[in-house]
């Protein structure tokens, strides 16, 4: 599913009318149909007995807030229009349409100033208010009478309907203003997504949002942008082929490199993760000193004791092990519960200097590299790494608050700086390669413990083994990973999620995937 920026959007408008000769007005006629659609699906029967405002301000937003007027009312609901201007001050589309619903009968009631919104809006109550106020061309903080609009709507006991995206917030999300932005209930949007639906804080302020084909061809967007949704549509298209005739070969053999003293957990979720997604083989390198620790379980994994520093962690020799393994398997995991002793920081700098073939990095061996972040720049062998925001600072050297709330650029910027695979892990996790970025559509609060992101570690090297491209396989690796995390909250509360319970999660994640696919078809 696409998501579209603002000014991707623009674009996408403006060769629609260029390129293809679609009228403005007949995009403007559409969105605000859909609008009112949206509403009477929400309403059904009710929508003769509902009282709406719609509140409308001087731009194509507010165009759009005309035409559902006029649809609400041909469909029996009892309509207000408020316009925050003079009707004269109006241009374009918006002008027409105005002038549209005086000639159907609606009365707009104009106001210039806040002495008359608040004396004009006390003396009235609604079902239903729309907001028209800000489109997705606004920026910065809503001004004066906008404001005072905003702030109008907000305390309306009403149910609160947002055309395109809620007055107040950008489209590229970013920071939300507490009080200066609309609190929808619903937000009706034009033709694609926009970031400011997916990501938080914005995110909370759009309610339950729905998608309004405006009439936009395909091959528009096409050409436009490479921000996507990944939604179970795209993750069953890439799920890994099970040939009838395979063989643990044909699944691929993944080498996971992980663990030290008091952290095996992460190194055997990982390794778990990896076999659970269907991984042919799964080989598990670890210090040699806690060999019976991971004898003692992992049934369906190879272990391979590697040399360490006589205290539980990897020693420097390792890495000469590792590399004698790389002709033997598809790909190198590496990091999780590694520790950061000098030898295995050395060892870990070593292997991504060396190893040919594609890796994840994760954790450990992402802070190993934090203090040389250089040496992630043109490496020929793909490469995923796995930070979140902590982690992602200890490598760029921003503030990990800054890289939480600017999550998708700047996950695309150093995408295409390291040319690799970043997965920006949180709420959503971004997986962003130099071509395309994919914004997450699974996952809860429940994730927020220890041990789920090496989980993700072994679910991406799980099916990478298996064949996918890394930026394919970090995609729907996120994507199950969410899912299993959804299932696991489903059954037992986002508060006592575990990262095991994800584990057997994955197997229910893939299934029903399948079957709600085959449903579908």
């Amino acid at each position: 599913m696409r998501v579209t920026r603002r000014d991707e959007m623009r674009i996408i408008d403006k060769r629609a009318v260029q390129e293809f000769g679609i009228p403005s007005i007949i995009l403007m006629e559409n969105a605000g149909r859909g609008v009112a659609e949206t509403i009477q699906d929400y309403f059904e029967s009710r929508l003769d007995a509902l009282s709406v405002l719609c509140v409308c301000g001087k731009g194509n937003n507010g165009g759009d807030g005309f035409v559902t007027a006029r649809h609400l009312a041909n469909a029996g609901a009892e309509v207000e229009i408020l316009l925050l201007a003079k009707i004269e001050e109006l241009a374009g589309d918006a002008l027409t349409n105005a002038k549209i619903a005086q000639q159907c009968g609606l009365a707009i009631q104009e106001v210039t100033n806040s002495r008359g919104l608040k004396s004009w809006w006390t003396k009235r109550d609604y079902d239903v208010v729309v907001d028209a106020v800000l489109g997705t061309g606004f920026k910065g903080l809503p001004q004066g009478l906008a404001n005072e609009a905003i702030r109008m709507i907000n305390q309306a006991a009403a149910y609160v309907v947002s055309i395109d995206i809620p007055s107040g917030i950008e489209t590229d999300g970013m920071d939300a203003e507490p009080g200066s932005a609309v609190k929808a209930n619903l937000t009706v949007t034009m033709a694609y997504l926009k970031p400011c639906h997916l990501l938080y804080p914005t995110r909370l302020y759009c309610g339950d949002v729905w998608v309004a084909d405006i009439g936009i061809p395909n091959s528009v967007i096409d050409k436009e942008g490479s921000l996507r949704l990944m939604t179970q549509n795209e993750a069953v298209t890439l799920l890994p082929e099970r040939i009838a005739w395979g063989n643990k070969a044909s699944f691929g053999k993944v080498l996971i490199v992980a663990g030290s003293r008091g952290m095996s957990g992460a190194a055997r979720l990982a390794a778990m993760g990896a076999a659970r997604v269907g991984a042919g083989l799964v080989y598990l390198g670890f210090p040699q000193t806690m060999a019976d620790v991971f004898d003692a379980g992992l049934l369906e994994t190879v272990k391979r004791p590697f040399r360490d520093t006589g205290d539980g962690h990897l020693a420097s020799e390792a890495a000469d092990e590792v590399l004698k393994m790389e002709a033997d398997v598809k790909l190198l995991a590496i990091g999780p519960g590694l520790g950061t002793h000098p030898e295995t920081v050395e060892m870990v700098r070593r292997l991504s200097a060396e190893w040919k073939k594609p890796m994840v990095i994760d954790a450990d061996a992402l802070n190993a590299l934090a203090q040389k972040p250089e040496m992630l720049e043109g490496k020929k062998p793909p490469l995923a790494l796995t930070p979140h925001p902590g982690e992602m600072a200890r490598l760029t050297g921003m503030d990990a608050k800054t890289i939480d709330r600017h999550r998708l650029d700047v996950a695309e910027e150093y995408a295409k700086k390291w040319g690799l695979v970043l997965v920006l892990k949180g709420a959503p996790t971004i997986t962003a390669c130099p071509g395309e970025t994919w914004i997450n559509s699974t996952g809860n609060s429940g994730l927020a413990s220890g041990g789920t992101g090496d989980v993700l570690t072994g679910v991406i090297a799980g099916l990478a083994a298996q064949g996918l491209p890394l930026s394919h396989a970090a995609s729907l690796g996120v994507w199950l990973h969410g899912r299993a995390g959804d299932l696991a909250a489903d059954s037992l509360g986002e508060h006592s999620v575990l990262a095991g319970d994800l584990i057997y999660r994955l197997a229910d994640a893939i299934v029903t995937s399948f079957e709600r696919d085959e449903e579908d078809e």
